[in-house]
């Protein structure tokens, strides 16, 4: 029988940075989740994979492995990793990244607090160069549940706080009527699809920041390359399809927005305002 939740972790080659994603696992409060280790055939790391393996199978958490038939690329990769899963909520985490303890606790309160929930977003822990830990500063303040209509009071104004993977989940089967993470905006993969989703569906917000990304990681755009010279073209792809999809369901629209420095940066572009038609 499938848990009603699985955390999904892409991988490749991974590092010693995956005993962090999974003692945060194994330290979880709330129990009644499993855990599927996706490896897209990976040359080293392997024994890192093996330990992670023993210590969540050692806190008693379920474990599965599979590994697609062939190398994928990264999206691919993600998309393969969450059709494998039959749970009914998915969670996806990249190795390194880690959920504070009340995490899945708090998650599945929401979820019997509000059985219509589609995705649940909780806040965002960084950690700045010189140590300690901060929220993330660039997440507005916003209520429990938002409508549709209510999240675009946030978006497109203020995107960062939406764009990442970490501090995210959302049911299996409104992940698969969104489409997965598009391969043909692989700079913006994350950002598309809960965009999507919380245009559909509304959004829930846990205000207490109970994820952290990996180290090495960008924390809004953990799926996805942030790096891409074509990231604005992509990024105008997603707020066009967001405005065609808002216009046809009489959602309103702002008529511009600000192209987020955070999210261009390495690109050799200055912060820019795009039109919206």
């Amino acid at each position: 029988m499938s848990p009603p939740l699985e955390i999904i972790i892409p991988l490749h080659n991974p590092g010693a940075e995956l005993a962090r994603t999974a003692t945060s696992l194994a330290l979880q409060t709330g129990r009644e989740f499993g855990v599927l280790l996706c490896d897209n055939f990976s040359t080293t790391g392997l024994d890192h994979l093996v330990e992670a393996q023993k210590q969540l199978a050692a806190a008693g958490i379920p474990v599965r492995f599979v590994k697609p038939p062939f190398e994928l690329r990264r999206i691919e990769h993600w998309n393969w990793a969450h059709a494998e899963s039959r749970a009914d909520w998915l969670k996806p985490l990249t190795p390194g990244g880690a959920l504070k303890p009340a995490y899945v606790q708090q998650l599945k309160q929401r979820i019997r607090e509000r059985p219509q929930a589609q995705i649940i977003r909780c806040g965002l822990e960084t950690r700045p160069a010189g140590g300690g830990s901060r929220d993330d500063a660039q997440a507005p303040a916003i209520p429990a549940s938002l409508t549709p209509a209510e999240f675009l009071e946030y978006f497109p104004a203020r995107m960062e706080w939406i764009a990442g993977s970490v501090n995210l989940a959302y049911r299996g089967t409104a992940w698969l009527a969104a489409g997965g993470y598009c391969p043909q905006l692989p700079g913006c993969a994350g950002l598309n699809l809960n965009v999507t989703l919380a245009l559909h569906h509304g959004l829930e917000n846990l205000p207490e920041p109970l994820a952290a990304p990996a180290a090495d990681q960008p924390a809004r755009l953990n799926v996805g390359d942030s790096a891409r010279v074509n990231l604005p073209l992509e990024l105008w792809l997603v707020l066009r399809q967001a405005r065609n999809y808002c216009l046809a369901a009489k959602l309103p629209w702002t008529k511009k927005w600000l192209l987020p420095a955070g999210i261009i940066a390495g690109t050799g572009r200055r912060r820019r305002r795009i039109y919206g038609r």
